[in-house]
C-alpha cells in the first residue's frame, strides 16, 4: 500500500506539472491580454507599466517559473479582475455556493439514482424499469444547459413557482440543485441496476434463498452490499466535479460560485485566477480518483494495492 501511495502521490506531482505548462501556455497563446479593451481601450504606456509591474513582459519561461514558484509556496497571485484580494481569499468566498449547491445535487441525485436503480434491478422488463432506462439516456445525453433552460422555462416562467436564477435565498437554491443532481441520478440509476442484475445472477444469492432467507435480507444484506464498490467508487470523482462549479449551471442561473469566476478569468484573460482554478481542480480530481482506488480496494478484500499484489 505504500508503494503504491508512493506511485499514485508522484503521478498527481507529474499530472499537476503538466497541466499548468499546458494550460500556461494556451492561455498566453491565445490574442488580446488583460489589458485589451474594445470599450475603453488604455494607452500603449499604460499598458506597458501595467505589464511592467505584472511581470508579463518578461519571457514566458520566466513567467511560468516566478508563478509555479510561488504557488509552491502558496502564493496563488493576485485576481486582475479584483487587486484588492488574493485568489486564495476570493475562490474561498467563491468554494460556498458551488460546494452547497452542487455537493447538494449530486447527494440527492445519487440518493434518487440508487432506489430507481434498485427498483429497475427488482422489477425487471417491468414499467419501472423502462422508466429508469429512460431517465438515464435523458440524463447522459441531454446536455446540462439544456436541462438548466426547461426547469428555468417550466418552473419559473410558465408556472411561477420558483425565481429563475440569483443567490441567498434558499428557494432559489432548488432550479440549481435540480440541474445539478440530472447527471448524478442518470448515473447512479444505470449504475446500480446494472450492478445488482449481476449480483441477482450470482449462485450466492440462489443458495442464500434455498436457505430461507427473506428477500429483504438477501438484498440490503448481501445483495446491495456487493453492488456498492461501482456505486462508491465513481462517488467521489462526481461529487468533485459537480462541487466545483459546472460552468453551465452557475451561468444559467447566475450563481456566484467557481464556475462563474472560471468564465469571467477566460473573459478578462486573468491568468492567476484561470490557473489557480485549472490546478485546484485538478489536484481535486486526482485525490478523488486515488480515495476511490483505495475504498475500492477496502471493499473488495480480492483488490490489492503496491506491494501487497505480490
Amino acid at each position: 500500500m505504500i508503494v503504491y501511495l508512493i506511485k499514485r502521490l508522484l503521478s498527481v506531482a507529474v499530472t499537476f506539472f503538466i497541466v499548468s505548462l499546458v494550460i500556461f501556455l494556451m492561455m498566453h497563446a491565445v490574442p488580446g491580454g488583460p489589458f485589451t479593451e474594445k470599450d475603453m481601450p488604455l494607452s500603449e504606456a499604460v499598458k506597458a507599466q501595467l505589464n511592467a509591474r505584472l511581470g508579463l513582459d518578461q519571457p514566458l519561461w520566466v513567467q511560468y517559473t516566478n508563478y509555479m514558484v510561488g504557488v509552491l509556496q502558496g502564493n496563488w497571485g493576485v485576481p486582475y479582475q479584483s487587486p484588492g484580494e488574493t485568489v486564495i481569499s476570493l475562490l474561498q468566498q467563491a468554494w460556498i455556493p458551488s460546494l452547497i449547491l452542487g455537493g447538494s445535487g449530486v447527494i440527492i441525485g445519487a440518493a434518487l439514482g440508487i432506489l430507481i436503480g434498485m427498483a429497475a434491478a427488482l422489477r425487471r422488463n417491468s414499467w419501472i424499469d423502462y422508466l429508469a432506462s429512460t431517465l438515464s439516456v435523458l440524463g447522459l445525453t441531454i446536455p446540462v444547459f439544456v436541462i438548466s433552460m426547461l426547469l428555468i422555462l417550466i418552473f419559473a416562467v410558465w408556472l411561477n413557482w420558483l425565481p429563475a436564477s440569483g443567490w441567498g435565498k434558499p428557494e432559489r437554491w432548488i432550479l440549481p440543485i435540480a440541474a445539478y443532481a440530472a447527471i448524478p441520478l442518470a448515473t447512479y440509476a444505470r449504475y446500480t441496476r446494472s450492478a445488482m442484475l449481476d449480483t441477482l445472477n450470482r449462485p450466492f444469492v440462489t443458495a442464500l434463498r434455498a436457505k430461507g432467507l427473506s428477500e429483504r435480507r438477501i438484498i440490503f444484506q448481501h445483495v446491495l452490499r456487493n453492488s456498492a464498490i461501482p456505486m462508491v467508487t465513481v462517488f467521489l470523482p462526481m461529487f468533485m466535479g459537480t462541487a466545483t462549479g459546472s460552468i453551465f449551471v452557475e451561468a444559467m442561473f447566475r450563481i456566484p460560485g467557481l464556475g462563474s469566476y472560471f468564465v469571467s478569468s477566460i473573459e478578462n484573460r486573468d491568468y492567476p485566477l484561470e490557473m489557480a482554478l485549472v490546478l485546484m481542480f485538478t489536484i481535486g480530481i486526482c485525490f478523488a480518483y486515488l480515495i476511490s482506488d483505495i475504498a475500492y480496494a477496502w471493499l473488495n478484500p480480492r483488490i490489492r494495492l503496491g506491494d501487497d499484489a505480490k
